[in-house]
């Protein structure tokens, strides 16, 4: 009796055991000690999202950490990150111009981070304190679609200037997002601000507005549409139309002299959910890998040397963008330009 007892007694260990390794493994599988975290980060992205989440997937692989993303012109997604600062809803700024940070970073809403692999990013593409770092740069260029100008002007000469967007024969033919909104088309006109003088800038796109079909929000929207041939010409980022051309579409890019460029750049949200994720995923994005799988889609240049320039590219240095271009003095601009600009709709 007392044998069976014990040998009972055996067979409940054992299988206590096996309990407690097969429930152990599962616990580890999903996370709960050991192996990748299941943590969640929340993305405001100003990056088109399918190549936030070729990035973010790539990140989800290597750290278990999931994600949300919601796609935000840089306008909306500065409003959006302001409003909530009371309680924070994202943990991740991704992309969009670096004046755009810098007003987040002057309103208190980011998170001061210095990330080791931001160290050969140069000091003119990042913040000195780590509130945002440079992805990415990306020049404004006059974007035309040769098909629809062979069709409205024939063997004519390709604007090759800003001022040359004037001519009354471009009325209705321009696409150019609202500068209220889109980081895009500020860049362009804080640009011609510092070039020209503020003046000078406002009494252009005066003289602009009668030959602009539409101002929608979002910066890319412009050559979409004239790749369709809704319009001829589209006033976008030199990426964004790099990459409808190597789609296929019949577009000729000319970045002229006094064009501003976007400095992409990357920031924590003050206060957000999950900060420790939200430092990794910088981390993680300052990284080759994220570099190349973004300029291989968006067909910007990388701030960090290491990155190459994608096939269908183009070497910026080889254009006339305004290399003078203050990012620090167009965040400071920023409201006083925008209100100025409302006033000429």
């Amino acid at each position: 009796m007392a044998s069976r007892r014990k040998s009972n007694s055996s067979l409940i260990i054992v299988m206590l055991a096996i309990v407690v390794l097969v429930g152990g493994f599962f616990l580890y599988k999903a996370g709960v000690f050991g192996g990748k975290s299941k943590e969640k980060i929340t993305v405001y992205s100003i990056f088109q999202e399918e190549e936030a989440r070729k990035i973010l997937d790539k990140f989800k692989e290597e750290t278990g950490i999931d994600y949300d993303i919601l796609r935000l012109p840089s306008g909306e997604a500065v409003s959006r990150v302001q409003n909530e600062m009371l309680n924070p809803q994202a943990d991740f700024l991704m992309g969009g111009p670096a004046d755009s940070h810098e007003v987040l970073r002057k309103a208190g809403a980011l998170e001061a981070y210095v990330s080791p692999n931001a160290s050969d990013v140069p000091d003119n593409m990042k913040d000195k304190d780590g509130y945002w770092t440079g992805f990415y740069l990306n020049p404004v260029a006059i974007g035309i679609n040769e098909e629809r100008w062979k069709e409205k002007y024939g063997s004519d000469p390709y604007p090759e200037t800003f001022k040359d967007l004037l001519d009354p024969k471009f009325k209705g033919e321009i696409g150019m997002s609202d500068p209220a909104t889109s980081g895009t088309a500020y860049t362009a006109v804080a640009s011609l601000a510092q070039v020209w003088g503020e003046d000078e800038m406002l009494n252009y796109m005066k003289e602009l507005l009668p030959n602009l079909k539409e101002r929608p929000k979002s910066g890319i929207e412009p050559i979409q549409k004239a790749a369709k041939g809704e319009y001829t010409i589209g006033i976008t980022f030199l990426g964004d139309q790099l990459k409808i051309k190597n789609q296929g579409n019949p577009i000729h890019s000319i970045v002229p002299e006094a064009a501003g460029y976007e400095v992409g750049g990357l920031s924590i949200v003050k206060g957000g959910p999950n900060t420790k994720a939200a430092k990794k995923l910088m981390d993680f994005m300052l990284t080759n890998e994220p570099g190349e799988l973004y300029t291989k889609s968006a067909y910007a240049v990388s701030v960090k040397p290491s990155v190459p320039i994608p096939q269908g590219g183009i070497d910026i240095k080889t254009t006339k963008y305004n290399t003078a271009y203050d990012l620090w003095k167009a965040a400071e601009q920023r409201k006083d330009l925008q209100s100025a600009l409302k006033s000429l709709r």
